[in-house]
């Protein structure tokens, strides 16, 4: 066996620890599956000034928000807002938004980018106030360039009256006021009620969609829910724990709501409560209609989400008035960190914001000057190597010290074999005494490690880079597929071989001491592997950043290594060390 090569049982080792770590999630969702959300009912308490007649039941989810629960009759009647980012259609079934064109965007060639197109029901469709299976017959009171307003009379058991005001503000902005009037001549309590946030849906229709395509929920302890569609289709992973998916998500009961948002990839729609926060969030799986998956796969899978509101009070000629926001539209962190309730959150940066934000600023800054994404991501990796030139020229210098004293170390392991606790106690002293870091050659690795994550989660969302072609690369948010294998159906992405290949000779041409046991080394040599699959199918973007860092970092290994070896010599001590915090000499070292 080659010297320094893994052995049987290393890979066998290394192989079983991945395996683990794949599975070990689906074990334990297996045999420890998460309780059921509890569902409850909202009910406002009548007021004790005055009797209050019989009110409808309050909001029952199972039978009020199943997708295409509702019947729908009469005539549709549709109104238009647009401005110069988007084209929107109402409609009179749902009293709400049918869908949404985004203008500036495109989709697949040819085609345009739509929000919510096929739902079973219209963003800001109302339950609750109706028999189940029935909807509000909504009438078209105006429609202008400037406004739309609906009117329909809520069946709550009195004269109670709703009227909608649709209006657009800033580019990808939409406010609606909602009144609820009493025109009967006795109070009422009406029941809780929800309203539609539309769907989450594949914009491409394509599989590979499924990971970003989901729904999510802000409460007011700042905390942030998102839930995938995977989570909702049935499944088996490697023909083993056999998962049906989930019937229905639901927030916690403890909890209201900010904001709830149905989503893609690059795209979303939150609707947030202007006035005071929602009761609560939930969302289940819909298929869109009119619609199927362009890989043959059948109907078109997507995510509704709906906003619970609590019931409230309704005196004699009294209104409630409520109003919602919604923005719909592109992931721009910029554009979402511009809105009042913490929207930005669905850009799902998560722990890495504080790294994936500065790098999306700075990428979108170098982009104003050179015009292209990829030439902008070549020359921010640049800029991070530089930063990072002196860390990593430490770390060479610190391997070349470890290959010059790797024969003292291969005497250590043949005469204290026997007793690995005393081999560690010399091993450590040996270093110590030679000024050596054993770790040294593995810190700038740490450090570039959060910068690729960073990238990596600003990558999921940012639409930034949708569309952007770089050299063979149609789309740097995509694979870089050039063809597929014949006959196997396994795409060709050069770009993610390339970085490989770049990885491969980095290992090859970094100095490691010969003929000393060293696993950390020999774990390091599975990290092409390892980014060869995390990068396959991934954004094309990553896989070129990690690439061009690797030839740097090439190149700044075969600069040092034509530096003069480091003389080993044994590093002196200091006579008069004084523990901190005693007396004697004090913390200065004084006597």
């Amino acid at each position: 066996m080659k010297k320094g090569g893994m052995d049987r049982n290393a890979w066998l080792a290394a192989g079983a620890c991945l395996l683990l770590l794949v599975l070990y999630p689906k074990i334990v969702a297996h045999y420890y599956p998460p309780a059921p959300a509890k569902t409850s009912t909202t009910q406002t308490a009548p007021s004790s000034a005055a009797p209050l007649p019989p009110v409808a039941p309050s909001l029952t989810s199972k039978e009020t928000l199943a997708p295409g629960s509702i019947h729908r009759s009469g005539t549709e009647q549709t109104a238009f807002l647009e401005n110069s980012t988007l084209r929107v259609t109402f409609t009179t079934w749902g009293g709400g938004i049918q869908e949404i064109e985004l203008v500036g965007h495109a989709g697949d060639p040819g085609e345009k980018i739509h929000l919510n197109r096929g739902s079973p029901d219209a963003i800001f469709d109302l339950r609750g106030w109706t028999p189940a299976g029935e909807g509000l017959i909504w009438t078209l009171e105006k429609s202008d360039p400037q406004e739309v307003v609906f009117t329909a009379p809520a069946q709550t058991g009195g004269d109670v009256h709703i009227r909608r005001t649709f209006c657009l503000t800033g580019d990808y902005g939409l406010a609606l006021t909602q009144e609820v009037e009493n025109r009967g001549t006795l109070p009422l309590a009406l029941p809780a009620y929800a309203i539609s946030a539309g769907v989450g849906a594949p914009i491409h229709l394509r599989k590979d969609e499924d990971a970003y395509v989901g729904t999510g929920w802000f409460t007011t302890d700042a905390t942030y829910t998102t839930h995938k569609l995977p989570e909702f289709l049935s499944s088996k992973f490697l023909f083993l724990f056999p998962s049906a998916g989930k019937a229905l998500v639901s927030s916690r009961e403890d909890r209201q709501v900010k904001w709830v948002a149905a989503k893609s990839q690059f795209f979303a729609m939150v609707l947030t409560a202007q006035d005071s926060p929602a009761a609560g969030a939930e969302a289940r799986k819909v298929d869109l209609s009119g619609e199927s998956m362009r890989d043959g796969s059948g109907k078109v899978p997507a995510v509704e989400t709906w906003m619970k509101l609590a019931g409230f009070d309704l005196g004699i000629g009294a209104k409630n008035v409520r109003k919602f926001g919604l923005y719909a539209g592109p992931k721009e962190d910029w554009r979402l960190r511009n809105l009042a309730q913490g929207e930005d959150q669905v850009m799902e940066f998560g722990w890495m914001g504080v790294v994936s934000r500065p790098l999306l600023v700075v990428m979108n800054t170098i982009h104003k000057w050179v015009g292209s994404y990829g030439w902008s991501i070549v020359i921010l990796t640049i800029l991070l190597k530089a930063i990072l030139w002196i860390p990593q020229a430490k770390a060479n210098r610190s391997m070349k010290k470890m290959q010059i004293l790797a024969p003292k170390l291969k005497e250590l392991q043949t005469r204290l074999k026997d007793d690995p606790a005393k081999l560690n106690t010399e091993m450590m002293k040996l270093y110590r005494d030679y000024g050596v870091n054993p770790i040294g050659g593995c810190l700038p690795m740490l450090i570039q490690m959060p910068v690729f994550l960073g990238f990596y989660y600003m990558l999921l969302s940012s639409v930034e880079l949708r569309g952007q072609a770089f050299l063979w690369i149609h789309d740097l948010s995509r694979p870089d597929t050039i063809g597929y294998l014949p006959g196997l159906g396994i795409p060709i992405n050069p770009m993610p071989l390339i970085m490989t290949a770049a990885m491969v000779w980095s290992m090859h041409i970094t100095p490691q001491p010969q003929g000393v046991d060293n696993p950390g080394a020999k774990m390091m040599k599975l990290m092409p592997v390892i980014m060869l699959v995390f990068c396959y199918n991934f954004s094309s973007a990553l896989s070129l950043y990690w690439t061009v860092q690797n030839f740097l970092s090439i190149g700044q290994l075969m600069y040092n290594l034509r530096q003069p070896m480091p003389k080993l010599e044994k590093v002196a001590k200091p006579t008069d060390l004084v523990k901190r915090g005693r007396w004697k000499g004090g913390m200065w070292g004084r006597r």
